[in-house]
């Protein structure tokens, strides 16, 4: 959708009227760009549900040509660089002027608070300065106030901090977006005491390369498929687009069992260490926890940003390794000693994989930040390796833990502890351990809850009916109510859990692990790498070729299967358990031959064309094959002139393009995609207006693309490809 065009803003009557279009137009876009960033920042919001909003985004701006936009001033200069495109290319200072007076007319500021604003409408040139001069017969140091109050203050230097943080060079950005929680490491000593010190230690280390392996072959499907590079879609969408229907399936079951019974376990840890530290009982935090995940699903998003995240992240990573120092006072080499080597029996070594799986879990975090970190490196390496990066940061500050827990508690201590790591700690360190260690749990667990709290709630939303006249679902309460009713069996479950003493948190999560985090962390993951690499739209350079290697992922996806099978059959020994671990675990086999028979691992035939209309206005076309980059003849024929070349990518100017012609010589590849996609100058994704001809075989196949769908997949038969996309005069014309 585009409010006004270049020429409406600029080319429309006086410079009055003119700069108060445009004013409109950068507050617009500065709205558009502050909601695209607490969707980036929106860990678990589903496909759909982000698609509701940016509808409802825009439909806000389009009712706010009748009455102002909420940005602050702030927001304005934060965004210059973006919005600056909606300025005339050649620098007109009267327009410039009035602008200035519009603006200082609407916001406060002092002149050192606005470096990008000025840059961008030219307030330090003469010409301008002379020009404001002129038409309001006052010097253009009038707009800037003398002073600002301190909340004013304190709003700049937020935003010049947030500005720092997101741009971070792209791999630290990869780095702290999708390092670890806190949660399997509260619980990590624990799991390990009974292994000891050194086979603690070796676990840890070949934990961390095998979830390195697996975030950084998850971080590749990312950013080969083109729904989660581009910010199309979730992890949903990147299994639906590759797997098919049956492992999209699948992954939301799992998905919303992993998701309630995370909560369930959130619940316990946070109101459980709150309680240690305050002697307020767990169910009285629980209820508080309660109150406060129903206040941020009735408003829908958290409305965090990536800047907030990163501070939070920053924060609590800079706690996991204060922690621990408050155990160096009582340190011991005796106590190390005891801990290094310990018999190690079977359902403790079971019951350690279980929380090193949730350790090192970041990968729903890969699979939510990719389009954050590629949009600043479109070669992916940073993003790739950024992420596995983290797993060994992690791996550094997990083994840091345990050799000092290891030498200032005793094994026993430790083993028998019945919440997280923090309550030993504290009564051997003191009790700043608990408050350092609550607020650990509120920046890491308390924030997660919240956020798996909305994906559920998400997730529920999308099934619901369709509202319709008179009925309970078109009612916006009723519709929030049952979306909730699962937060009410998590409380509900959770209280009885801490009421009965059912269940640890320590020994909940290893549950978890029995089930969810092996498809989460490893099956999908592998699986998904496997089949992006065959059929995905785009060719990042990041993992090694070898990564590939079928023997490889087979050993892999392998190990993952047989850690389901193993709690099935040895760990747990109640039976309904039982047989629902090893259901899941012959699902998953059964899904995986599924997605084999259906294709999901052929390899494909992509002809990509992007229009851009942003800021650099230079259309491209790719085509990739089997995952890697494809010669084809391409010709694109304009009003005047015809362009005939050989490429594998290519980049052109729309303005005057007729038609684009693409033939592909015989390759092994049996299905094909093609796939128009069109960035409007606000950011948005939408597709291209225009009749595609496929020359398949001796067959012709016709298909229409339009705004809503440009996107057509066929079944390639033997011998050469010829695809003819014609272009809609609307097409035309921008």
């Amino acid at each position: 959708m585009s409010f006004f065009s270049r020429d409406e803003l600029v080319n429309t009557g006086l410079p009055a009227r003119r700069a108060s279009m445009l004013l409109f137009a950068i507050e617009n876009r500065t709205a558009q760009l502050a909601e695209q960033d607490a969707r980036d920042a929106a860990v678990y919001l589903t496909y759909a549900n982000a698609q509701t909003r940016e509808q409802d985004f825009f439909a806000a701006l389009a009712r706010g040509r009748e009455r102002d936009v909420s940005v602050t001033i702030q927001q304005i200069e934060r965004y210059a660089a973006q919005w600056k495109t909606l300025l005339p290319e050649t620098s007109d200072a009267k327009l410039n002027a009035a602008l200035a007076d519009l603006v200082s007319k609407k916001y406060k500021f002092t002149r050192a608070e606005i470096p990008n604003v000025r840059a961008a409408l030219q307030l330090d040139d003469v010409g301008t300065q002379h020009a404001f001069q002129t038409i309001f017969n006052k010097s253009l140091d009038t707009c800037y106030a003398p002073q600002l109050d301190s909340v004013a203050r304190v709003r700049f230097a937020w935003a010049r901090f947030a500005s720092r943080l997101e741009n971070l060079p792209p791999f630290w950005l990869a780095f702290f977006l999708t390092m670890p929680g806190a949660a399997g490491l509260l619980a990590l000593p624990i799991a390990l005491a009974r292994v000891g010190l050194v086979g603690g230690l070796a676990l840890l280390l070949a934990f961390a390369l095998l979830n390195m392996f697996t975030v950084a072959a998850l971080a590749e499907a990312t950013a080969r498929g083109g729904v989660t590079r581009l910010g199309l879609g979730w992890l949903g969408q990147l299994v639906q687009e590759y797997l098919g229907g049956a492992g999209s399936i699948f992954l939301t079951i799992i998905l919303a069992l992993n998701n309630f019974f995370v909560l369930v376990i959130f619940f316990l840890g946070v109101s459980g260490t709150l309680q240690d530290a305050t002697n307020l009982p767990m169910a009285v935090w629980m209820l508080a926890l309660f109150g406060v995940c129903v206040f941020f699903l009735s408003r829908g998003s958290l409305n965090s940003t990536i800047a907030s995240t990163l501070l939070i992240i920053f924060v609590a990573l800079f706690l996991l390794v204060l922690i621990p120092l408050f155990a160096l006072p009582h340190f011991q080499m005796a106590n190390l000693a005891r801990a290094a080597f310990l018999a190690l029996d079977f359902a403790s070594a079971q019951f350690a994989f279980s929380i090193l799986l949730t350790t090192y879990f970041s990968h729903l975090l890969v699979a939510t930040y990719a389009p954050v970190v590629i949009r600043r490196d479109a070669s992916a390496r940073s993003w790739i390796w950024g992420s596995a990066a983290a797993i060994f940061g992690f791996l550094l500050i997990a083994s840091f833990w345990l050799v000092l827990l290891n030498g200032a508690l005793a094994p026993d201590s430790i083993a028998n502890a019945p919440g997280t790591i923090l309550a030993p700690l504290a009564e051997r360190a003191g009790g700043i351990v608990l408050w350092l260690g609550s607020l650990l749990v509120i920046l890491s667990l308390g924030l997660a809850t919240v956020q798996i709290a909305l994906g559920l709630y998400y997730m529920v939303q999308e099934r619901l009916p369709a509202p319709r006249a008179g009925s309970l679902f078109s009612n916006p309460r009723a519709r929030f109510l049952i979306s909730i009713l699962p937060m009410f069996g998590v409380f509900a479950l959770a209280e009885w859990l801490a009421f009965t003493g059912a269940g640890s948190f320590a020994s909940l999560l290893g549950v978890l692990g029995a089930f969810a985090l092996p498809l989460l962390s490893g099956i999908f993951p592998v699986l998904l790498f496997a089949a992006t690499r065959r059929k995905g739209e785009f060719v990042p350079r990041g993992t090694p070729l070898f990564f590939g290697n079928l023997f490889l992922l087979g050993a892999v996806y392998f190990l993952f299967v047989g850690i389901i099978f193993v709690y099935g059959f040895f760990i747990f020994q109640d039976s309904l358990a039982r047989v629902l671990i090893l259901a899941v675990g012959i699902a998953t086999l059964v899904v995986t031959l599924m997605m084999l028979q259906r294709g999901a691992f052929a390899a494909r035939l992509v002809l990509l064309v992007e229009k851009e209309e942003r800021t650099a206005r230079v259309s491209r076309i790719a085509i990739v094959e089997n995952g890697h980059a494809a010669r084809a003849q391409v010709e694109l024929e304009y009003a005047t002139r015809a362009e005939n070349f050989h490429a594998t990518r290519h980049e052109f100017l729309w303005q005057g393009l007729r038609a684009l012609r693409v033939r592909v010589d015989a390759s092994p590849a049996r299905t094909v995609k093609l796939w128009g996609m069109r960035f409007t100058p606000e950011g948005a994704r939408q597709g291209i207006n225009a009749r595609v001809e496929i020359q398949n075989g001796t067959q012709v196949e016709k298909y229409e693309w339009n705004e809503t769908r440009a996107e057509t997949n066929v079944t390639r038969d033997a011998g050469a490809f010829d695809a003819m996309l014609m272009f809609d005069e609307k097409e035309k014309l921008t």
